[in-house]
Formats: C-alpha cells, structure tokens, sequence
C-alpha cells in the first residue's frame, strides 16, 4: 500500500537458474527457479542446492546458470 521510504533499488534477494550439476544449459532436462540472498550475490558464490530431479528420480547437487534469454 505505502512506500514509507523503502527504496525498491536495493534488492535483498535475486532469481536464478539451477540446472543438475555435470550438465550443460542446453543439455539439461529439468530446471528449478531460486532465489539468491544478497549475502551470497556481495560474496560472488554460486548457488549449490541438493534437490529432487524428477527424470532421474533421485536427489542431485543443483548448481547456478546464466538465465536463458529472454524472447
């Protein structure tokens, strides 16, 4: 509702692409969106998450990506 001052330039937290560690953007077949807090955007680290690839079936190590381009 109210802005109350807030600057909305300072983001505290950015999108990125996760694809299963060991395959190529193009190559991959299932993605995840997360979001990236700004510890870790100041710090320049990559995300690394362990979530479920639903093709394999198992768990894997996601890791951070470019974003595909936009149309």
């Amino acid at each position: 509702m109210y802005n109350l001052g807030m600057a909305d330039s300072k983001k505290k937290q950015t999108k990125v692409y996760l694809i299963p560690e060991g395959e190529t953007r193009d190559s991959h077949t299932y993605h995840y969106l997360a979001v990236k807090t700004k510890k870790l955007v100041l710090e320049n680290q990559k995300l690394r998450i362990k979530k479920f690839n639903p093709v394999k079936r198992v768990h894997e190590w996601f890791i951070e990506a470019k974003l595909p381009p936009h149309s």
